[in-house]
């Protein structure tokens, strides 16, 4: 080796050194504890929270970084997000000029609270008024992001309904916002997966939801979306756009051999039907300033079923006695359609389950259900809804105003060979207090039901008739 080769090496050698010298000085003398009022300070004016520090700051050197412990943000008391700890990868290099070049972030045990009040208002929101002007913000970027074991709790004061979700897990990689002066979510892009064991709304539960999901141009996607629910495995995918002035979601989802049982205990009624069927949703919601987000809801819900069981009643014989009898309530036959892929919001005036603990008892069969909706402007539409029991079919037709909450002239009708209506019944009016043809809700829904048919009608039609049901359940054999 010659002279000038060994000096280099010599120079390389000795650099390396200082190097580690230099780094080795700067953790030993190098206190970020003393630096946590101003951190605190500064994320504070940032974001208009109270943000605090607890627990201890420390760096880590392979690889290098900083992290922090049980951290807290508050407004005006309330608390948003807490924290476990808070890991940042940094560059070292600017670190030793005493700035801060952050690579990564993970976030450990977050638990976040979202409260919207009742004018509408969050518990992030600030009550100062910012300026309306747009600077230009600066660029922002990571290579990785992680959050781990997340709990995130959503409480809207106005409607009393709460959401949990519990152990979310997000991991991303080149996390960038092109601008920070805007909305973030116009700005920001990354690639990554995501996955939630559990979410909770009233009786509603979802577990081991996953999903890879993308952010481009203000638009997040989630797909092959899979989850846990009503006893069955559900896929699809979801689309948030907010890349407009006003945002749109896109859901598609699909069940395949749900539970009917798991079903009718997510709306928190008792166990009426038993059996495996299936459901397809496909929707579009536009968000479009304070209007009723339920007005920009497009699309189309769908539940079958075939050879299903109703526990609390033999509904052929119920229905072969219906005209002399009169003590069973035919729209009582549409909270079946109702309650299926359109939840309870159409049920607040149903006591779906109660009418047939006091019918006759036993157990019937529902050969073939169907039950499909078209939506559209927040208005469900039943394009095809009946039931065929072993010698019976029952069909459903009109529209349920899920925006000011009414049925819109809803008629239930027991039907003949053709197609044709033997008996029918109407509902209509708000949801909380229905009417069912001249009978009160109060007197319909809660009185005996021996007294609920005394002002019923029996359609008698000659000859040619108008065909009420055409679709595809068919007329079962007498």
């Amino acid at each position: 080796m010659n002279a000038k080769k060994k000096v280099v090496l010599f120079i390389l050698g000795g650099g390396a050194v200082a190097l580690v010298l230099a780094v080795v000085i700067f953790a030993i003398t190098f206190n970020i504890n003393s630096y946590r009022p101003r951190i605190e300070a500064a994320a504070s004016g940032a974001t208009g929270l109270e943000v605090r520090i607890n627990g201890k700051m420390g760096l880590s050197f392979f690889p290098f970084g900083v992290s922090a412990k049980d951290i807290h943000i508050a407004n005006k008391g309330g608390e948003i997000l807490s924290l476990e700890n808070l890991k940042l990868g940094a560059e070292l290099m600017p670190l030793l000029k005493k700035q801060l070049k952050v690579t990564s972030c993970e976030l450990v045990k977050p638990v976040v609270t979202i409260v919207k009040d009742a004018d509408g208002k969050y518990n992030f929101e600030s009550a100062e008024k910012k300026s309306t002007e747009v600077q230009p913000g600066a660029s922002f970027s990571l290579k990785e992001f992680k959050l781990s074991k997340g709990t995130l709790v959503y409480l809207d004061k106005k409607t009393g309904e709460k959401t949990e979700f519990k152990d979310f897990n997000l991991a991303i990689k080149d996390l960038s916002v092109a601008d920070t002066s805007g909305k973030i979510i116009k700005n920001i892009a990354f690639t990554g997966n995501m996955d939630c064991k559990e979410v909770r709304k009233r009786d509603l539960k979802i577990d081991n939801i996953k999903s890879p999901i993308k952010a481009e141009k203000g638009v997040i996607y989630l797909m092959s979306l899979t989850m846990d629910i009503f006893g069955s495995k559900g896929e699809g995918d979801v689309t948030a756009d907010k890349s407009g002035v006003d945002a749109v979601y896109k859901i598609n989802l699909k069940i395949s051999k749900l539970d009917f049982e798991k079903l009718q205990e997510s709306f928190g009624t008792k166990k009426v039907i038993g059996g495996k069927g299936d459901l397809y949703a496909s929707l579009t919601m536009k968000e479009k300033g304070t209007r009723n987000l339920m007005s920009g809801l497009d699309g189309t819900f769908s539940l079958r079923g075939d050879n299903l069981v109703i526990y609390t009643m033999d509904l052929d014989k119920v229905l072969s006695s219906y005209e002399t009898s009169q003590k069973f309530n035919l729209v009582d036959l549409g909270a079946f359609f109702i309650a299926g892929p359109l939840s309870t919001v159409a049920l607040k005036g149903y006591r779906y389950g109660d009418v047939y603990a006091q019918t006759r008892g036993g157990q019937g069969a529902i050969i073939q259900f169907i039950s499909h909706w078209k939506i559209r402007d927040g208005v469900a539409d039943a394009t095809d809804c009946a039931l065929a029991t072993r010698h019976n079919r029952v069909a459903l037709k009109g529209k349920l105003d899920l925006v000011s909450e009414r049925y819109d002239n809803v008629i239930v009708a027991l039907l003949d060979d053709k197609g044709c209506v033997k008996f029918k019944q109407s509902i209509s009016g708000p949801f909380g207090s229905p009417q069912i043809g001249a009978v009160s809700a109060v007197e319909s829904l809660a009185g005996p039901i021996s007294h609920l048919y005394r002002k019923a009608k029996r359609f008698i039609l000659g000859g040619k008739c108008e065909v009420f049901y055409n679709g595809a359940v068919r007329q079962p054999p007498k």
